[in-house]
């Protein structure tokens, strides 16, 4: 029996070695390379060669431009070194002329704009690959398989050359290797006859992705279709191959290559999906998620992404909305009066995750970023309700244009409608930081708010509205003085850019909310230039067109000392019958009062509208100190013709208009006197501003 067995296995190292050397020969012969291997060679070589004659090119244009900036550095040294001459020719009485040209040529810098829209266009070529024909296979293979034959050829004449080498320099060294060799071809050939499988090496990877499938390649077998994500019912293994065939058919699916798509987990929204990126970022993102929605039969924006480390740029999660996550939010706390202190936070609302939104307004500042229709209201109400139910705080409602905090309104403190009336109270508020400040013993930081002097959050709506003097008193507020004093600013907003705020304060305050607004807006309240790569999308968030169509409304991003990460939240609507509820039983219950330098406030009184006119006059004007009759004749002629325009071309236009300027401030019950202006040519007659906004205080 151990004759035969040692028989058998004899006859299974004989087949192995066999098999090896057929191995071989295929090997040799470029025969374990199929048509889709070759394929694959030639056209990452062609990649390879576009590759490399596009970085010539790049390092020729470079090398280019560098020289002409060096000529022109020159040509620019020399025309100063001309003028110093000419100068101390001058100084010495000779001729002092500038001329002589030089200076930067113009030509130079045609030429370097010339090298710099080549090198742009380099640039921007993208690489087209050129169709692998059957010939160019046959070609290909051959090829292969020449240069596999000259490494046989060399393994074969320098292996026994340099065994016999070892052999000639030390005998038990070269028998060693020898036997070693055998050992390994016998354990090779005794492996191959168990598995006589021919072998075929892996497809070599494609180093670019191309438009569309080329010849011969893997990518030119037929993909199955996308499906709706809703056929997967709560299949992990078929959602990841939704989401998968929903990549491969997005057109911009191929600024980012995914390597890995994990498995999928349910959530009470859907599903979130981890993502393992070969290339591209998080900022690639926003135009591949509105190709998913559609072959995944999602609502539109209702797939986000987001970076699961700072650490990992490559580590993504999907989330896939389903159904709506907000559908079923906390109900809103029921607080009586003068149950809260504003030093407890309070929650702003829900997230994505099923999280509150704690958040302490005491000494903090707020910006809240939305275009019209993305639920502004929901959120000030909720601030509003907290604030009002708190016995150490009061309100003060701010809002030029509009109606301000509508049915909380009766719960301010102080309310300003109009540019005129804003002032007034800002500057109010701005006298009573100074006095909280100067009043403060040195071991204290920051004002103690109780019921006689509470904290003070002034929600100023529609900043871009008020006068020049009231902004930089709200920026001085906001800036400086506002956060020790315990007198917090709540800046509304429909665009956050410098030119919209006056002032780059869009990232100051440290609760920054940013419901759908504009893409501009959101690196300026991040405060960062890379917040959509960080996954910062309210922009991608859509506003509510009308009532019945609520969208996005009342959906936001957050930055709070406690909220850092990009994550969905949601504010819902206080009913209108339960805030006005509440504010009828805290209209009735004590509450905080507000006393400015000791005393109740200055009311503020509505602006006649004949004081009114005076007022944008001097608006028109850029607020000067003082406006002639003259001056406001121009502007009153025009605003309200039949009043003031029927002595236009007379030669006592100026007199009439100033006696109708006093009829018409005493019929509005306001006395303002106008005088003389000496140190102008006829001394006219003029109003100063300071007088007209005095009779309103």
């Amino acid at each position: 029996m151990s004759g035969i067995g040692a028989e058998k296995e004899r006859g299974t190292l004989a087949a192995g070695a066999r098999l090896l050397r057929a191995e071989w020969g295929r090997w040799r012969r470029a025969e374990d390379q199929s048509d889709t291997h070759i394929a694959h060679r030639i056209l990452n070589d062609q990649y390879r060669r576009w590759r490399q004659m596009r970085q010539r090119a790049k390092a020729e244009v470079q090398q280019n431009i560098g020289l002409l900036k060096q000529q022109q550095k020159q040509q620019t040294y020399m025309q100063m070194q001309r003028m110093q001459m000419q100068k101390r020719s001058m100084a010495r009485g000779g001729y002092g002329g500038y001329g002589g040209g030089g200076g930067a040529s113009a030509i130079v810098a045609y030429r370097m704009m010339q090298w710099a829209q080549l090198d742009m266009r380099i640039g921007q070529e993208e690489f087209q690959h050129l169709e692998v024909s059957d010939s160019m296979l046959a070609i290909g293979r051959a090829q292969l398989a020449a240069v596999r034959g000259r490494i046989t050829l060399g393994l074969t004449l320098g292996i026994p050359l340099l065994w016999a080498g070892l052999l000639w320099l030390s005998a038990p060294a070269g028998l060693t290797v020898a036997a070693l060799a055998l050992l390994a071809f016998t354990v090779a050939s005794w492996a191959k006859a168990r598995n006589p499988r021919p072998r075929r090496p892996p497809v070599p990877k494609l180093l670019f992705t191309p438009p569309k499938p080329p010849a011969h390649t893997e990518l030119d077998e037929e993909t199955p279709e996308p499906f709706a994500l809703a056929e997967a019912g709560r299949d992990p293994k078929q959602v990841r191959e939704a989401v998968r065939l929903a990549f491969l058919k997005g057109k911009h699916a191929r600024k980012v290559e995914i390597g890995e798509i994990g498995t999928p987990s349910e959530t009470q929204y859907g599903w979130e999906v981890p993502l393992l990126l070969k290339s591209g970022s998080l900022e690639d993102f926003p135009p591949i998620l509105r190709d998913l929605a559609t072959p995944l039969r999602v609502g539109t924006g209702r797939i986000m992404a987001a970076r699961v480390s700072p650490d990992d740029a490559a580590d993504i999660k999907l989330r896939i909305l389903t159904r709506d996550p907000f559908e079923h939010p906390l109900p809103i706390p029921v607080r009586p009066p003068g149950s809260c202190t504003i030093r407890s936070p309070f929650d702003l609302g829900i997230s994505i995750e099923g999280q509150t939104t704690p958040v302490v307004l005491a000494g903090q500042h707020a910006i809240v970023v939305a275009d019209t229709g993305g639920g502004k209201t929901a959120l000030i109400q909720r601030i509003a309700d907290f604030v009002t139910a708190c016995s150490d705080a009061v309100i003060v409602d701010i809002d030029p244009v509009k109606r301000g905090l509508k049915v909380f309104q009766p719960l301010a403190a102080l309310t300003a409608r109009g540019p005129e009336q804003a002032d007034l109270v800002l500057e109010q508020l701005l006298a009573e930081a100074k006095r909280r400040i100067a009043s403060m013993p040195p071991t204290q930081n920051m004002w103690e708010p109780t019921p006689e002097d509470p904290a003070i959050i002034a929600v100023l709506d529609e900043f871009i509205k008020l006068s020049d003097d009231g902004k930089e008193m709200a920026i001085e507020l906001l800036r400086n003085l506002g956060r020790e004093a315990l007198i917090s600013v709540v800046i509304v907003t429909q665009d956050a850019t410098k030119d919209s705020l006056s002032d780059a304060i869009a990232d100051v305050p440290g609760l920054r909310i940013m419901l759908p607004c504009r893409a501009h807006d959101v690196p300026l309240v991040v405060g960062r230039a890379d917040a959509v790569s960080q996954g910062w999308w309210p922009h991608l968030l859509v506003p509510s067109p009308e009532p019945d169509l609520p969208a996005d409304a009342g959906r936001f991003y957050v930055i709070a000392p406690r909220h850092r990460e990009p994550i969905l939240r949601y504010a819902s609507l206080l009913p209108p019958d339960e805030a006005a509820r509440r504010v009828e039983e805290r209209l009735k219950a004590p509450r905080p009062r507000l006393t400015l330098g000791g005393h109740r406030p200055t009311a503020v009184v509505e602006v006649p509208p004949q004081v009114r006119r005076l007022l944008d006059a001097f608006a028109t004007h850029s607020d000067p100190e003082v406006l002639t009759i003259t001056e406001l004749g121009d502007y009153l002629a025009a605003a309200a013709p039949d009043v003031y325009g029927r002595w236009e071309g007379k030669p006592n236009r100026n007199t009439m208009i100033g006696r109708t300027i006093k009829s018409e401030l005493k019929a509005a019950g306001v006395t303002v006197s106008s005088e003389r202006l000496g140190d102008r040519p006829g001394k006219p007659f003029a109003y100063r501003l300071t007088d007209i906004k005095g009779t309103l205080s």
